[in-house]
């Protein structure tokens, strides 16, 4: 709470940004010429294993919230823990307050047993909101075709990730070319209705992540060297103000523009419309 409380002070200071909270709320930024923000959690521990906690933080902004962050959570195993064990009592309790005050079910991170269980149970559609494809790159952050058809049986969205890590196997600097190829197979996967971006642009363009936190994490057991080499990485496409280029590069490959427009945000507008239907 403490980290949403800076973030509203941040956002107070400055006359560029916008908290969003509904689909509205995006599309009138975008008029305004602002930048929006939508609250997300990577994780469930914030809700100190109390379920009412979902629906506390719903009414403080946060719109969507992963069950686990790679380990072993409360909720539900994370992609990086070995005995892939699923949803825990927890874990469905979670679920079911998610689909009823309307917060998005992003299951990115997750383990693969713990999302198929969670799709089967959610009433509401849910996302892969970073995450690519497994055919691909048989990497514990991507997902498989199983995966991709269960989201879309929900009418839920999957976000095709931008990180370096993610993308090609054997190397931190992927080419535009190796993410495209990613669009590609998701969007022959899923369907154009289903497909969106999902950058994971976590830091300034000309920053890595600091050496200390990395060795913390890899010390945790959140990350390996295996799944995520040490920086520097290359992002294929630098930052957000590249997406341009992105889009001239779909549009080449004989993308038609409304294609391209559903992809560059608005399958994941259609999701936020669906699902964040409670506003009490």
């Amino acid at each position: 709470m403490y980290a949403i409380g800076s973030l509203y002070r941040q956002i107070g200071k400055r006359n560029d940004l916008v908290l969003c909270c509904t689909a509205d709320d995006i599309l009138e930024a975008k008029k305004a010429g602002l930048f929006s923000i939508v609250l997300a959690f990577q994780s469930s521990a914030a809700l100190a294993q109390r379920v009412d906690m979902v629906g506390i933080y719903f009414r403080l902004g946060v719109r969507s919230m992963n069950l686990a962050y790679n380990q072993a959570e409360a909720a539900a195993d994370g992609c990086m823990e070995p005995r892939n064990g699923g949803l825990t009592k927890f874990g469905r309790q979670v679920v079911a307050e998610m689909n009823r005050v309307g917060m998005l079910l992003d299951l990115s991170h997750t383990g693969r047993r713990a999302t198929l269980e969670a799709m089967e149970l959610s009433a509401a559609p849910v996302a892969f909101t970073h995450s690519n494809a497994a055919a691909l790159y048989d990497h514990p952050r991507n997902i498989t075709a199983e995966q991709i058809r269960r989201c879309v049986d929900t009418g839920g969205v999957i976000g095709i990730n931008g990180h370096p890590a993610f993308i090609k196997e054997g190397t931190v600097s992927p080419t535009c070319e190796d993410y495209l190829a990613h669009v590609d197979y998701m969007v022959e996967t899923a369907g154009i209705d289903h497909v969106g971006l999902g950058m994971d642009f976590s830091h300034r363009p000309d920053e890595q992540i600091p050496p200390s936190r990395y060795a913390r994490m890899m010390a945790e057991g959140v990350w390996s060297p295996d799944t995520l080499p040490p920086p520097p990485w290359t992002y294929p496409w630098k930052d957000a103000r590249n997406i341009g280029l992105l889009s001239e590069a779909l549009l080449r490959r004989g993308w038609r523009e409304a294609d391209v427009l559903k992809i560059l945000g608005e399958n994941f507008l259609r999701l936020f419309r669906t699902v964040w239907k409670r506003h009490d």
